[in-house]
């Protein structure tokens, strides 16, 4: 097999940077190597080399390079990055010389562990920090551990045997959270469309300015949605569904919520106006009759 060796003239500012991506149906390998590291070596082997690497262990999906300032991304989707992925339990094994192994032994790298925050992961059955890792402070749905340190540390480990598991009292704990946003959507559109009802019977005038009302009503509701997608995105349950259900199901439990807050709020104001709409000609009808 044809490694590929990267040539680096200053080891403390020049690295290469990898990401293993631990998100459930779409686990990706990122390499960021940065173009004055590429020497002679166009961008169409470099990926041809990762690649090879890598698919001597691992089944590769698809692989791409994508070109920007400083560095070029190299992104590989692995479709067997499990040896283990069963009721909230995970198991995965990375040989470092496969991973890496195509970079000087001298090379400068920086390797990140992405993965959600409702996972609670060891190395080699110990901390993370044993080995090298830190792990900086996240506010997104992922937690990170970030090696930093020159590859043949790396490959002297020779294999990361990596153990997680889903805490799944917390996961259940936001899953009711995160569904609980339709109930308050529910409660919000029902209360706001009584207060908006009430003020057009009180001044039938403001009909023709229903849809101006109808907007202004619903800013509370449209914030809901706002916070609800936050929720899902910074509380580990995007990726720990993609972690624990299979693919399809777990788009389904995120997209669900979502949708039906969507419908929620037109379904109801569009009903208060029918509503309205409905009582203001009973009401002129009345008054007709009594002064026939």
């Amino acid at each position: 097999m044809s490694l590929v060796t990267l040539k680096t003239t200053a080891m403390t500012t020049d690295s290469v940077e990898v990401d293993v991506c631990i998100i459930g149906g779409d686990n990706h390998f990122v390499y960021k190597i940065p173009k004055h590291l590429h020497n002679a070596i166009a961008y169409d082997e470099m990926k041809e080399n990762i690649e090879q690497s890598l698919s001597s262990h691992w089944k590769i999906q698809t692989g791409h390079y994508e070109e920007n300032n400083s560095v070029v991304e190299y992104t590989f989707f692995i479709e067997d990055l499990f040896q283990l992925k069963k009721k909230g339990q995970l198991k995965l094994t990375i040989p470092y010389s496969i991973l890496v192994g195509m970079f000087g032994e001298d090379e400068a790298i920086q390797l990140r562990f992405v993965a959600s925050k409702l996972t609670n992961w060891t190395v080699n059955a110990k901390e993370w920090s044993s080995f090298g890792f830190a792990q900086p402070l996240t506010y997104l749905s992922e937690r990170e551990y970030v090696y930093k340190g020159p590859v043949n540390e790396l490959l002297q480990q020779r294999t990361g045997n990596f153990d997680g598991m889903i805490d799944k009292v917390q996961m259940v704990l936001r899953c009711v959270i995160y569904f609980s946003f339709i109930l308050l959507q529910v409660v919000a559109c029902l209360l706001l469309s009584r207060r908006l009802k009430k003020q057009l019977l009180q001044y039938p005038e403001k009909m023709h300015q229903y849809r101006k009302l109808s907007y202004m009503y619903q800013f509370i509701p449209i914030l809901i949605i706002i916070a609800q997608i936050i929720f899902v995105v910074t509380s580990g349950l995007l990726t720990a569904f993609g972690l624990y259900f299979k693919p399809g199901i777990d788009l389904l439990l995120i997209v669900t919520p979502i949708l039906l807050s969507i419908i929620v709020m037109p379904m109801v104001f569009v009903a208060t106006e029918r509503d309205v709409s409905k009582e203001l000609w009973e009401n002129m009808d009345v008054i007709s009759t009594r002064h026939n």
